[in-house]
């Protein structure tokens, strides 16, 4: 399978004609090592963490919102393994990066190896890929240890691209992402980041997870129902109509102050969905933590439950997630000149390196059999010149007494001169 995989990339690659300068997915690649699911774990907390913010950060009352935590962070875990100085500081308290960098590589893999290792079960469709799409120009430049962290611990592909046919680029990327998403995301990066990289690189990450109930929805008892989009005020401008699911069965549910949690197993018995039916939406988001989420799970237990939840299906882009980020202290790696990845590529006099931008965009469908989810990360790292950056205007007030000159130029003649004392 992985051979036909690998076989269908090559030839897409070719198909794009100039696009590669040459693909380096195969090679020194290592046979990863089986890691224990206790390193693994060790990713949950800053994940969660990360989650928990950005849902507060990009929360719009009656807006939907979905994206994976553990798509951004991964590709934002890649993108730190070659950051240095203050920049890895900042990334380290933004993205909760509490382990030393060498078994938090570790820990990535340890949990991309359990998650991978779900779809052999043939219970659930489950696959975590990463890549590594550089510029030709600067193939020879980028670091060795760099993409040996990213070979050994994140199982990445390398590829070498030319980087100026903004086009095939763009298209060669987007068409690996469609392959590890089955289809569902389209169009990650637009020519225009490509143009804008100036011959960088872009580091991806790439879920699909597809897997059906424990407990089947019978689809005859899904009916037309209504749902409010308010979770206080019930008046017609909160009213939809939706296909609501039905089901009777024994579930692990949970109770707070003001809130429901439902455990909705899938067939392997790794996964599940939590459904969390807070009273007060704002007040729910602002208390969402990783302290508060133990407390809720450990104390919920198994009841008869009348279960309704309605059909949906979600193709959203987490938007501005640099912007979130540095709201969250993550702010020199944006900056041309304060960045530090020189641990990606060594930068050559008045080269600068630093991420453009970082896009995320993903998709859900829930339904009586099950659900389905994809998504995936882009880093945009971007290379610049201090000559080509825009230089901060010098402000030049005259609000002070000040002398004129009409001048002839081409004689350097003064023709009229001035002084103003008092403009009014």
């Amino acid at each position: 399978m992985l051979k036909n995989m690998m076989m269908t990339l090559l030839l897409v690659s070719l198909s794009l004609g100039c696009v590669c300068g040459k693909i380096e997915k195969e090679n020194g690649r290592e046979k990863p090592q089986n890691l224990s699911p206790k390193l693994a774990a060790q990713v949950a907390a800053p994940n969660n963490a990360l989650a928990f913010e950005l849902l507060r950060l990009a929360d719009k009352p009656g807006k939907n919102l979905f994206f994976s935590p553990y798509s951004l962070s991964s590709a934002l875990s890649m993108t730190y393994a070659g950051a240095r100085g203050e920049t890895t500081e900042q990334m380290a308290e933004a993205l909760n990066f509490d382990l030393f960098e060498g078994d938090q590589h570790e820990a990535y893999q340890a949990l991309q190896q359990s998650l991978n290792a779900i779809a052999e079960s043939g219970e659930a469709q489950l696959s975590v890929a990463n890549a590594l799409f550089g510029a030709d120009k600067i193939s020879h430049r980028i670091k060795t240890d760099f993409v040996t962290t990213l070979r050994k611990r994140y199982e990445s592909d390398i590829y070498s691209l030319n980087f100026k046919d903004f086009n095939g680029t763009a298209k060669f990327i987007n068409n690996w992402v469609k392959q590890k998403t089955e289809n569902h995301i389209r169009e990650l990066v637009t020519p225009d980041h490509i143009e804008q990289s100036h011959e960088g690189l872009v580091l991806v990450n790439a879920i699909h997870f597809k897997g059906g109930w424990q407990e089947k929805f019978y689809p005859r008892r899904t009916k037309e129902d209504t749902f409010w989009t308010s979770s206080t005020l019930r008046s017609p401008e909160y009213q939809r109509t939706v296909q609501m699911m039905n089901n009777n069965g024994k579930y692990r549910l949970g109770t707070a102050p003001g809130l429901q949690v439902l455990e909705l197993p899938y067939s392997h018995k790794d996964l599940s969905m939590l459904i969390f039916l807070p009273d007060e939406m704002e007040t729910f988001v602002k208390n969402l933590n990783n302290e508060n989420l133990r407390k809720w799970t450990d104390s919920m237990w198994t009841e008869d439950v009348n279960l309704q939840i309605p059909k949906f299906k979600l193709e959203l882009e987490l938007s501005d997630v640099p912007k979130k980020l540095e709201s969250l202290g993550m702010i020199d790696a944006f900056e041309p000149v304060a960045a530090n990845f020189s641990g990606i590529i060594q930068p050559e006099a008045e080269e600068l390196i630093f991420i453009y931008d970082i896009i995320h965009k993903a998709f859900v469908e829930v339904n009586e059999e099950g659900t389905e989810a994809a998504a995936a990360t882009a880093v945009i790292i971007g290379r610049e010149t201090l000559s080509a950056l825009p230089v901060e205007p010098i402000l030049f007030r005259a609000d002070k007494p000040f002398v004129f000159m009409i001048m002839h130029n081409p004689s350097n003649t003064v023709l009229f001169l001035g002084k103003m004392n008092d403009p009014d």
